[in-house]
């Protein structure tokens, strides 16, 4: 719950101290009556100055105060009578306790960012209170961890703890005090023109229908939290997942090896096991368990060999010579011919892109046609009728000419053979991808076979011009780089052990997350059905109460969707008379409240309004809403009017009704404060 509970504005001035008497609030409707021009919208102002809330009018700081407390005070005749120096303004207010908040609109030395909060009741109490200074309308002001946020402090006051909700940008951050005030806090210019019509623009997506779930505390804004903090953790892992799969294929390239048994979107993986590398060879394709088998056998043979001597191996090793150079030319003819296919592959990839933009472009642009079409049609365009609408002559969807006999797929076939194609060019896409990666790893296997048998000639040749006595050094190379590929495996094997616990450690929180996906309501939970439907029925009662007349009230409902009113699946605010619609905020207004209170939800049993006779919705029905003001236990309501600037009009409007009057009268209410 939240109360305000005092009000002083002070103004230094070129000619003295002006502002206003102290002004107490008390529980119940109090009405705040003056003509227009005497202050009322600036005490209006007031309150939501200090509570950080001046955004609801328009903006954010002193910009948005009236000039009364920036730069100039005028007396009756509209003539400056002083100059502002300096002005601040304390309200005191009552939540989990009762504080006294100063803030400056006018200073040399205080930024109107600054908020001094005092603790305890300053205005009507006066003492020497401890104080704390905070700041609004910067980074972490809100922010629940941080001492010197108002808008957090605030929040702890009223007793309410703020959901995280997701914006159009993806992030979780707390719904703000802005997004919930404009359920019970209205202004007069832009307030009574729709729902919630105050609220900020924070690009957060369906932002009335947030304010309303918090104020009713409805189950969907917490599964509505659910559902965007696991879409945030299905983003996160997504880009870990890819990230891991980048390493791992990094890995497979360093051994020359492939992937298999997962790929760079997540899945579910039974068994760490089914993810592996093969290493593959002309003859054979091994798994890297088996190819280090392979190896270790190899190293084995090679290493009980006795290392002969060079003239023993003369005949050999050019015989050896002779067929390595034979397999180099092969291999270099082998590397050409792949590097070509590779080309021609890429041509065609880009090829296939380059169609599957111009596909594309003319399914947009059929999609547009179609949609001219059919609203030319309900409207009675010629273009609807396949007639130019200039020259009358027949449109064909089709740019044959008019001597072939042939009928022309109509758009909505073209539309679905565009569809088609796009989805085949897709797949081609696809399928090219996958062949350029694979002649990529064939021309890394080639160029490294090539490496490696230039390698050995040079070798074997460097062994036919040394001294026949010296042992063969090809043997021990090969011997030598044997046992170096054999480690580098085995070490790359242990990293890929850490791989597979990897992705079988992300696969089970993906398995986790679409399970508790399932898990969540695809609708309203019951008990959110239940308040809804209680608030459906508040809101067409009050519509009764208040002589809504506009539309038939069977088919008025609060949007499941929304949880705003609408007719026939529409506003309410397009089928409603001026007068009519200021009801309808009135009514939805109170039954919000009503709602809430009845289920426990978060309604602070506060209203504050601005003017809320002033949009000709009738005396009577102004009546009405005062009175039920006035008989609401345990809430404050604070009421702003000019009553037409008449006193017939306010004795009629308040017949009946209980409430505490403060009257600012005809003349200015800021005046200069006589000590």
């Amino acid at each position: 719950m939240l109360k305000i509970k005092a009000l002083k504005i002070n103004i230094n001035t070129d000619k003295g101290i002006y502002g206003t008497p102290l002004i107490q609030f008390n529980d119940g409707l109090t009405i705040i009556k003056g003509f227009n021009s005497t202050g009322k919208s600036t005490l209006f102002q007031s309150i939501l100055y200090c509570l950080g809330l001046e955004e609801l009018i328009g903006g954010k700081n002193e910009k948005t105060m009236q000039s009364v407390l920036k730069s100039e005070i005028l007396n009756n005749e509209s003539e400056i009578e002083a100059r502002v120096i300096e002005s601040n303004i304390l309200l005191e207010i009552e939540g989990t306790s009762i504080v006294t908040v100063k803030r400056y609109i006018s200073s040399e030395s205080k930024k109107s960012e600054l908020v001094e909060v005092f603790n305890g009741p300053l205005l009507t109490a006066p003492n020497q209170y401890d104080y704390a200074p905070m700041y609004v309308h910067d980074k972490g002001a809100a922010d629940s961890k941080n001492a010197f946020g108002f808008h957090s402090f605030l929040e702890k006051l009223i007793g309410w703890e703020l959901p995280q909700v997701q914006y159009k940008d993806g992030s979780q951050r707390k719904l703000y005090l802005q997004n919930i005030f404009p359920g019970f806090v209205i202004e007069q210019k832009t307030g009574w023109t729709d729902f919630f019509a105050t609220i900020p623009y924070y690009a957060l997506p369906d932002r009335e229908t947030r304010a309303v779930e918090f104020l009713l505390n409805l189950d969907s804004w917490k599964i509505q939290q659910q559902k965007s903090k696991l879409k945030q953790d299905k983003t996160e892992l997504i880009i870990d997942w890819r990230n891991k799969y980048t390493e791992f294929k990094f890995l497979a390239n360093q051994i020359a090896c492939e992937v298999r048994g997962v790929s760079n979107q997540p899945e579910i993986i039974e068994s760490k096991n089914s993810v592996y590398f093969v290493y593959v060879t002309e003859d054979k394709t091994y798994n890297l368990t088996e190819y280090i088998s392979y190896l270790e056998d190899e190293y084995s043979k090679i290493s009980e060999l006795e290392i002969p001597n060079v003239g023993d191996l003369a005949i050999e090793n050019e015989l050896k010579i002779n067929s390595l150079t034979d397999q180099l030319s092969q291999l270099s003819i082998n590397l050409s011919n792949v590097i070509n296919r590779k080309n021609l592959t890429i041509s065609k990839y880009n090829s296939f892109k380059d169609r599957l933009s111009e596909l594309e472009n003319d399914k947009v642009q059929n999609e547009y046609h179609l949609k001219v079409k059919k609203k030319g049609a309900d409207e009675g365009f010629a273009i609807a009728h396949d007639h130019c609408p200039y020259c009358s002559q027949g449109l064909d969807d089709s740019l044959l000419p008019k001597d072939i006999e042939i009928v022309p797929m109509q758009i909505e076939e073209n539309l679905e053979y565009l569809k088609a194609q796009i989805n085949l060019i897709k797949i081609y896409i696809d399928n090219h991808k996958n062949d350029i990666d694979d002649l990529e790893r064939e021309i890394e296997r080639l160029n490294r076979k090539i490496s490696e048998t230039r390698s050995t000639i040079r070798t074997l040749k460097t062994q036919l011009i040394s001294d026949n006595r010296m042992p063969s050094v090809e043997l021990i190379e090969r011997r030598l780089k044997l046992r170096t590929r054999l480690d580098l495996y085995r070490k790359k094997y242990e990293e890929l052990v850490s791989f597979q616990e990897d992705f079988k450690m992300l696969s089970d929180e993906w398995v986790q997350i679409l399970a508790e996906e399932k898990k969540l309501p695809k609708s309203l939970s019951k008990f959110d059905y239940r308040k809804i439907s209680e608030l459906e029925k508040r809101f067409k009662s009050l519509l009764v109460d208040f002589h809504y007349r506009s539309k038939s009230l069977d088919g008025i409902s609060i949007s499941r969707e929304t949880l705003l009113p609408v007719v026939e699946g529409y506003s309410l605010k397009f089928d409603s008379s001026a007068s009519d619609f200021t009801r309808a905020v009135w009514s939805y207004t109170l039954a919000l409240k009503e709602t809430s209170e009845k289920f426990e939800g978060n309604h602070p049993n506060l209203f504050i309004l601005d003017e809320p006779g002033q949009q000709e919705a009738g005396d009577n029905d102004f009546q009405f809403l005062l009175k039920k003001l006035g008989d609401y236990p345990n809430t404050q309501s604070i009421v702003f009017s000019s009553f037409h600037q008449a006193d017939s009009t306010f004795l009629a409007c308040t017949e009946g009704v209980k409430f505490d009057l403060i009257d600012l009268g005809e003349g200015k209410f800021i005046k200069k404060m006589i000590k």
